[in-house]
């Protein structure tokens, strides 16, 4: 009975300190997209480029509602040519639109690596296990929060 009680509390004791092994290596940090994404300058600065192409696609619309003003006053011939004009604007708003789609994609892609890039370098330096979004946490310490350090680094990096 006293071997099997030694043997019970030894086990434990691994399991214990197994654990707390763990704990201590499992460091976890977070940051805040959002933030990041409310604070990163390339964000914006790409939001200006999309938002100009995105007003011109405007214009282009503008003008195919001119175009339509007085349609029905014209000679067929002219309607023909007008109706001509008009499809070869829908095609370009269909392509630029279509561009700016892509690009939209493009740059969120290049973003968030940037995001992956700094907080993989922040968790080397730090010795961390994770970083995670904040979206998962329902409360930790704000030493943990690296969402400034992040976007301090971004920052710094895009305007070089």
């Amino acid at each position: 009975m006293k071997k099997l009680t030694i043997l019970v509390v030894l086990l434990v004791s691994i399991l214990v300190v197994q654990n707390i092994a763990f704990a201590e290596s499992s460091n976890i940090a977070y940051i805040t997209l959002g933030r990041i994404f409310e604070e990163y300058k390339k964000v914006a600065d790409s939001n200006k480029e999309i938002d100009k192409v995105k007003e011109d696609i405007k214009k282009v619309i503008e003008e195919i509602n001119k175009l339509k003003e007085g349609y029905d006053t014209l000679s067929l011939e002219a309607q023909e040519e007008r109706k001509n004009q008009m499809l070869a604007k829908q095609e370009e708003i269909r392509n630029r639109t279509f561009e700016v789609r892509k690009d939209e994609d493009r740059i969120l892609r290049e973003i968030l690596k940037d995001i992956e890039n700094v907080s993989m370098e922040l968790r080397k330096k730090k010795k961390l296990t994770y970083i995670i979004d904040d979206r998962l946490i329902i409360d930790g310490p704000k030493e943990m929060d690296l969402t400034d350090e992040v976007s301090k680094i971004l920052n710094e990096r895009y305007e070089k």
